[in-house]
């Protein structure tokens, strides 16, 4: 069996309209050719579809069974046509983020970039070492990172203030070890912490460690943990503070826009890292892509 589309629709239409007459100003033909069109079916599916009745075309077991697998296949065939015809080529961009950042900073530049961008975006979250390495091989097109140094591929770079965040929790006596929640070894915010605690004399021990937001942030809530992010990223319901009970105000952190080429994105996330920096802090656009 192989219906043309054309006598699908009509098929489908019958069944809807209940007459010819209504199925044919449905699809702006003549009555006679929606009979022929239905006697072309009925001839191809080899069964009686509708009874005739008066003023009314009743559908029988074998028309209810067609019915049901026409509507998927009419509507499949017109959500293709409908994307082929309406959307025009987009570009894939692929963005790598910290899921911090992606929390923090990503939402507000891709509000600003909108949904009419003609971008396809795919988003990799990671840890910035893996982001900066992915810019590096090109399995990536633009990557928000921060590390020790400045990485290669850096177009834009700035320093965030970073804040003591915290939940609940009460913070211990001078002489108890502080418990941190923090990123596994060789994350910039997890020095930063360790350093200043170092230069205060104040015991610390790493409470929860995680490769993930969701796990630093688990841990804060709960009450076991205190942490640190860049100022203004840290999510509802926790409490972010330059100083915090006696603790030493932490340095600003240095945080890399890497690029292989200029993109719109690009542009909003250097606006937005702009503004949570300060208009005192130091930033610059680096010309070296090397």
């Amino acid at each position: 069996m192989d219906l043309e589309l054309r006598l699908l629709r009509s098929f489908a239409a019958i069944y809807e309209e209940g007459t010819l007459s209504r199925a044919a100003d449905r699809l702006h033909c003549t009555q006679a050719a929606m009979s022929m069109r239905l006697k072309l079916i009925e001839t191809e599916i080899g069964e009686l579809l509708f009874h005739r009745r008066h003023h009314r075309l009743e559908p029988t077991s074998k028309a209810a069974e067609l019915y049901a697998r026409a509507v998927g296949v009419l509507a499949a065939y017109d959500e293709m046509m409908s994307a082929t015809r309406s959307q025009k080529p987009r570009q894939r961009l692929r963005l790598g983020v910290p899921d911090d950042y992606a929390l923090g900073i990503l939402p507000r530049a891709l509000a600003c970039l909108g949904p009419d961008s003609g971008l396809e975006i795919e988003i990799v979250c990671d840890l910035s070492a893996n982001l900066a390495a992915g810019v590096q091989d090109q399995q990536l097109d633009l990557a928000l990172v921060t590390l020790a140094s400045r990485p290669p591929n850096c177009v834009f770079e700035a320093e965030l203030p970073l804040c003591w965040v915290r939940g609940q929790n009460v913070l211990t006596a001078p002489a108890t070890a502080i418990p941190l929640a923090a990123y596994p070894e060789g994350c910039v915010f997890r020095r930063a912490m360790i350093e200043t605690l170092d230069a205060d004399h104040r015991p610390w021990y790493v409470q929860t460690q995680s490769r993930t937001h969701a796990g630093i942030v688990a841990a804060v809530r709960a009450g076991l943990a205190i942490s640190s992010m860049a100022a203004g990223t840290a999510p509802a319901g926790l409490s972010e503070c330059r100083e915090a009970e006696g603790l030493s105000p932490l340095p600003a952190v240095p945080i890399y826009l890497l690029a292989h080429r200029p993109s719109r994105l690009g542009d909003l996330l250097q606006d937005e890292i702009s503004s949570l920096a300060g208009p005192q802090a130091w930033r610059r656009v680096v010309s070296s892509r090397g």
